[in-house]
């Protein structure tokens, strides 16, 4: 396990919105290590683009973020490949969106021809699938994470209607090709915390400029922050966005599954720079309660959905082969009485 002194977070503030090169290079300067001395010879770079919606509304991400790493990635290795991914999506509020529209209309399509960058659609590319304990579903994931390669997460400074806050550890939601995840938005910090698990970021970048209170992730009202944080850990950097949004990392379900099956407390980390907090309005706050009670509710039926089916499979067993069900049972029964 990483010691609390090799999890470091940099906090930055910047002049203006034009300042993001100077900000991240300042950040980088203040923070030695955050970037490695070698790198492999595949880079991937998971923007939060969960709408058609531009960066300066605190929504997205914003795409000069490519030409800006491209810079700093091959100013360590010249022949470096890199790639910005993202799959195609539901959002939360039911929009389907295509990630090819997204990245076209969000200015990413020019933004990475100008930096010799591969956009990927991870919905059309090849995957396998894996079970995950915790998880009542089967997933599946694309198989580009299956080789080595130097991730960089790049989210926003939001609040979100079902997890309270969204940031670099949710936004691996969208390394998942299938468009619709639905199915497992009752199990979602269980989700995310595997997912941290399989593909933790190298580099976690929350781009503050712009924050997002309100109704997030879409339809809240943009707050000017004028902050970056980067890091080199996921949960640091999240930790991190929430104190400057003036919430308590503990209110945030999935950082605390985190947290935990990490083996960690909050706060053990190195943070430098200042930090200038702001509280964010949340006015999904009457609506983060019941989801979260809609979410029990639905984990409650799938269990008592399961444990029907396995009664009734029992009883249709006695009734068609009653000699070989009661050996079995009996077997099992001796079995359970030996263990114990």
């Amino acid at each position: 396990m990483n010691s609390n002194s090799s999890r470091k977070v940099v906090v930055t503030r910047l002049e203006d919105h034009d300042a993001l090169a100077n900000g991240f290079r300042l950040a980088l300067e203040k923070t030695p290590g955050l970037l490695p001395a070698t790198l492999p010879r595949q880079v991937v770079i998971k923007p939060n683009l969960c709408d058609i919606t531009s960066w300066e509304t605190g929504v997205t991400t914003d795409p000069r973020w490519l030409s800006i790493l491209a810079s700093e990635l091959r100013s360590i290795r010249p022949d470096v490949e890199i790639r910005v991914v993202e799959s195609d999506a539901i959002s939360a509020y039911k929009s389907s969106r295509s990630c090819d529209e997204t990245l076209d209309r969000l200015g990413y399509v020019t933004a990475a021809r100008e930096a010799g960058i591969e956009l990927v659609n991870l919905s059309r590319s090849e995957t396998i699938e894996i079970s995950l304990d915790g998880l009542p579903l089967p997933m599946r994931i694309p198989q580009l994470f299956l080789e080595e390669m130097y991730l960089i997460s790049i989210a926003n400074l939001k609040v979100h209607v079902y997890t309270r806050m969204t940031g670099i550890l949710k936004n691996s939601l969208g390394l998942l090709p299938d468009r619709d995840i639905s199915a497992f938005h009752p199990y979602l910090s269980v989700l995310i915390s595997r997912l941290h698990l399989l593909f933790p970021p190298d580099l976690s970048i929350i781009d503050g400029r712009i924050g997002l209170e309100g109704k997030g992730p879409i339809m809240g009202d943009p707050v000017r922050m004028d902050t970056l944080v980067v890091g080199n850990d996921a949960l640091a950097v999240d930790e991190t966005a929430c104190r400057l949004m003036g919430i308590r990392p503990s209110e945030v379900p999935h950082l605390r599954t985190t947290a935990a099956d990490l083996g960690r407390s909050f706060g053990s980390f190195e943070l430098a720079g200042e930090l200038r907090p702001r509280t964010f309005a949340f006015d999904a706050e009457r609506a983060h309660h019941p989801i979260q009670i809609k979410f029990a509710s639905r984990r409650f039926h799938r269990r008592l959905e399961a444990f029907s089916n396995r009664w009734i499979d029992r009883a249709f067993r006695l009734r068609r082969q009653p000699l070989s069900f009661a050996k079995s049972a009996l077997s099992r029964l001796a079995g359970g009485r030996r263990a114990g």
